[in-house]
């Protein structure tokens, strides 16, 4: 499955946060804790050169806590400045915040500190803001591409650039575009979503049979991926006229629980999964 897509405003979107970095003091770029590595662009930190970035994985809730857990450690021991939040728990974002005072007091600024917030779309950029902020200033959506300018927002305490989301140019693995689709980062206007639903039911039969055979009442062991689809179609009742299954109505279904964490929480990639 070949996701490419790299529209006109997403390049005029990285021109001009790149022209934005020289009034801030950090850049926060955010990805989906359910993809860490896979879900930043990696674009960003060439263009940032040198200057002080962290990293925040949104959404920690929907993920796999035990797969979690393993990032975690792996973070760690390279000493990366990286947080794990979730906007609905809160868990994080108080740290976070408490990263962003710290740095008018280590750096003894006479003013509030401004951190640019970038990332892929959909990973919870204005939620973050809104979250931290604790204020509705940022627009958001659960459809990647609602923020489309940038716009400084003013806590009681630091200021925050709300940015669109802009993914790399193209993926380094064909996979990568996979995940990103997988957990909403690209529009469904542009996916196939009948091979978006087979891709994974593939990662849950691989990955996680026990959700999939928990949530639809399959058993995916002896089964294609095809073979599972058409079994949660006949489970779920998507069959049309003539007897032949709604692939469309099952792929929405699969995808939409999927996404929503409705299936269970999962993580899409592994520390060891990535490249030496």
């Amino acid at each position: 499955m070949q996701i490419q897509w790299y529209p006109g405003h997403m390049a005029r979107a990285e021109r001009k946060i790149r022209e934005e970095t020289s009034k801030a003091d950090v850049i926060i770029i955010v990805g989906d804790a359910r993809a860490p590595e896979k879900s930043v662009n990696a674009d960003f930190y060439k263009s940032i050169g040198n200057k002080r970035n962290i990293t925040v994985y949104n959404k920690s809730s929907l993920a796999d806590p035990k797969a979690l857990e393993r990032w975690k450690q792996w973070y760690r021991d390279r000493k990366d400045t990286v947080y794990f939040t979730d906007c609905v728990t809160g868990e994080g974002v108080g740290s976070v915040a408490n990263y962003l005072k710290g740095l008018k007091k280590t750096f003894k600024f006479e003013r509030e500190a401004r951190a640019i917030v970038a990332g892929i779309p959909n990973v919870g950029k204005s939620l973050l803001i809104n979250t931290l902020c604790r204020r509705g200033s940022a627009r958001t959506g659960d459809i990647p591409g609602v923020t489309r300018g940038t716009n400084w927002i003013k806590s009681d305490e630091f200021y925050l650039l709300d940015t669109p989301g802009v993914l790399p140019p193209k993926f380094m693995e064909p996979r990568d575009g996979v995940i990103l689709a997988s957990i909403g980062c690209v529009k469904d206007t542009i996916l196939n979503r009948e091979d978006l639903a087979l891709e994974i039911i593939a990662f849950l039969k691989d990955r996680y049979p026990a959700l999939l055979r928990s949530r639809y009442k399959v058993e995916p062991e002896g089964l294609t991926p095809l073979e599972a689809y058409e079994a949660i179609a006949a489970r779920r009742g998507f069959i049309l006229r003539g007897g032949e299954y709604d692939y469309e109505r099952c792929a929405s279904t699969v995808i939409d629980e999927f996404r929503s964490g409705t299936i269970g929480k999962i993580m899409m990639c592994l520390p060891e999964d990535l490249p030496c």
